[in-house]
């Protein structure tokens, strides 16, 4: 009996290391059909971290519809699994595999603060800032390198490009439809920064409505807010709702869409979703869901009225 005992105890390291060797060990998760890569860009001089989602479909005959998506740490992973859904919807006109293109900044990090503030936000005259103004340059980068490396990877249409941003993200969605309007054939802007630079946007808003004329460009434009973004009252001593309110987040959405709507009848078809009780994270991702069909609709379909 003894003799048995001391077996037993002999051999119970290695049966307990057998089982510990047998039991599943956590891993990190694999985003399936998707594919990234870093690079360089000579117009900025910053590197990027470059997302692309897997097509599941066969292309188009003009080629992928193509979802460029800033801040795509953070925003890319659900959109590209949910772009694998868009085969299965009952309307036949928003089935074609919508290419996803996250475009982020190497690390770990679900947003670079920094960058993105710089990236993202346009030169004000006269304004000496370092940290922000390099919009211009950051979309030198789309146009003369990210567009050329996408295309060389996947057939995509050339007519059928939309470019998504949240915040400053939406700023320099807004930004680019108004300074550089053929850069893209759709626009979505969900909870654009437009406070930023003291309203700086509604000088180039105005700008390109005075180009624009009679004739404005052919594009689609999708803005969104959330409707909890902007107090209705504020609290003298609660200075986060002060900010809130002084940022004016849904009024400034409203002024922008009805100075925009004379344009519906000469080339932008433009709609204003103001998501009730969302508050500006969660219109971020309310509006990237809706920013997959809205790349995925063909160009001559109009983005349907809303009451």
């Amino acid at each position: 009996m003894k003799r048995a005992l001391l077996t037993l105890l002999a051999t119970l390291p290695a049966c307990l290391a057998a089982a510990h060797a047998a039991e599943p060990t956590w891993r990190p998760v694999t985003l399936p059909q998707a594919e990234q890569k870093d690079i360089h860009s000579r117009q900025t001089g910053r590197d990027y971290r470059i997302f692309l989602s897997q097509p599941r479909g066969e292309a188009p005959p003009g080629g992928y519809p193509v979802l460029y998506v800033l801040d795509g740490n953070a925003l890319f992973p659900g959109l590209a699994v949910q772009a694998a859904a868009l085969a299965g919807r009952p309307d036949a006109g928003l089935r074609d595999s919508v290419l996803v293109v996250g475009i982020g900044y190497p690390g770990d990090a679900l947003y670079d603060l920094d960058a993105r503030a710089y990236d993202y936000t346009p030169a004000v005259p006269e304004a000496q800032d370092e940290r922000h103004g390099g919009a211009e340059r950051f979309l030198a980068f789309l146009e003369t390198e990210l567009k050329p490396l996408v295309a060389a990877r996947y057939p995509i249409d050339p007519q059928r490009q939309t470019l998504f941003g949240h915040s400053y993200g939406g700023l320099f969605t807004l930004y680019t439809l108004f300074r550089h309007p053929d850069a893209f054939q759709g626009y979505v802007s969900a909870s654009p920064s437009i406070w930023w630079g003291d309203g700086y946007l509604f000088d180039a808003r105005d700008r390109f409505l005075a180009a624009a004329g009679e004739q404005a460009p052919s594009a689609r434009l999708l803005l969104t807010v959330g409707g909890a973004e902007e107090p209705t009252g504020v609290a003298p001593d609660d200075p986060r709702q002060r900010r809130l309110a002084e940022r004016r987040m849904v009024g400034n959405a409203r002024e922008l869409a009805q100075s925009l709507a004379p344009l519906q009848a000469h080339g932008l078809a433009s709609e204003l979703r103001v998501h009730p009780e969302a508050d500006h994270g969660t219109n971020g991702w309310l509006t990237a869901i809706e920013a997959l069909t809205f790349a995925a609709r063909p160009v001559a379909q109009r983005p349907p009225s809303r009451p």
